[in-house]
């Protein structure tokens, strides 16, 4: 796929803003624009943006639950264009930040307890169903994916693990493998059976990963975390969905922007290098902020893409109209 040329974050937000007036939408005020450090689901701060779109399949918006990184605070997603896939997939974006956090501003992924009733976990869960339960985003609970970077990139694995039937799908963008330890973040790969961990963390759940989808990204020039995780959480996902690697690579371009997507059996995983990203969330052309990366594609984009073709909790014959 080829995207083209995109507004500038401060236009588009502009553009929403006027769009919105112009059709003098019965929509909340806060629709097509960011609501910043709302208190929701448990969570003190939450920054969430709410499209004027709607999914083109299902019914109602998309939600994506996006988990910062390290050392990352969550104002850096205002400039990350998030907008922008926001407005493409009718997708709402929350960007929370977490309420446990450890070694520096981490989200905690390492610590023995990884039980759907603790902690963040357990917020994250309660996040999605509380921003789905309200009347004003129209969130088809069917559309609700969660993804993240680094630290956050394994917190959101492994809550999709122990949370099946509330995430439909999930992306892991240069994170270590679900179960390891913090020293395997920093350039040392632990290896890991990702397949038999997740299925451990679902328990009783593990039949809904029969319905659910995974990507897992990571940037050609990081130097942070091995990149040894980009095939570990990929095939391991593959492995628990039971589903073969498709033959070939195709190549994604954003401008001058390119990855390199590939894909197993109907879309189920997808495993995305990012050429001239380093350890930080590919936000592309005009992206800011610590760890946003403005010299790859749009991950937001390109996840957004990923979920809505591949969703496999929407019957295919039935579209939004």
């Amino acid at each position: 796929m080829t995207y083209t040329t995109r507004l500038t974050t401060s236009m588009r937000r502009l553009l929403a803003t006027l769009f919105a007036i112009a059709l003098c939408s019965s929509a909340s005020a806060n629709t097509g624009s960011w609501q910043e450090n709302v208190a929701s689901g448990g969570f003190s701060k939450v920054h969430i943006y709410t499209p004027n779109s709607r999914s083109a399949i299902g019914d109602g918006r998309a939600l994506l639950i996006l988990l910062h990184g390290c050392v990352q605070p969550i104002d850096n997603y205002l400039t990350a264009n998030l907008e922008a896939a926001a407005e493409e997939f009718g997708m709402v974006i929350a960007v929370p930040d977490a309420e446990h956090k450890a070694g520096y501003n981490c989200w905690a992924y390492w610590e023995e307890t990884r039980a759907r009733e603790h902690g963040d976990y357990r917020l994250l869960v309660q996040l999605a169903q509380t921003l789905a339960a309200e009347p004003g985003r129209e969130i088809d609970p069917a559309q609700v994916y969660i993804a993240g970077l680094s630290s956050g990139a394994t917190f959101a694995h492994t809550a999709a693990c122990l949370a099946p039937d509330v995430f439909a799908g999930a992306a892991a963008a240069a994170g270590p493998s679900i179960g390891t330890s913090p020293a395997g973040a920093l350039g040392n790969c632990e290896r890991a059976d990702v397949a038999q961990r997740c299925a451990e963390y679902a328990g009783t759940n593990k039949d809904h990963f029969s319905t659910q989808v995974f990507a897992v990204a990571h940037g050609a020039k990081d130097t942070v975390v091995d990149p040894c995780y980009l095939e570990q959480n990929a095939a391991g996902m593959a492995k628990l969905y039971g589903v073969k690697r498709s033959p070939g690579t195709e190549m994604l371009q954003e401008g001058d922007a390119t990855a390199e997507l590939v894909l197993w059996q109907e879309g189920r995983v997808g495993m995305l290098t990012l050429n001239a990203v380093g350890h930080s969330w590919s936000g592309g052309e005009g992206a800011s902020g610590k760890y946003i990366d403005a010299n790859g594609v749009n991950l937001a984009r390109v996840l957004g893409q990923f979920f809505q073709q591949n969703n496999r909790r929407i019957p295919a014959e039935s579209p939004h109209e």
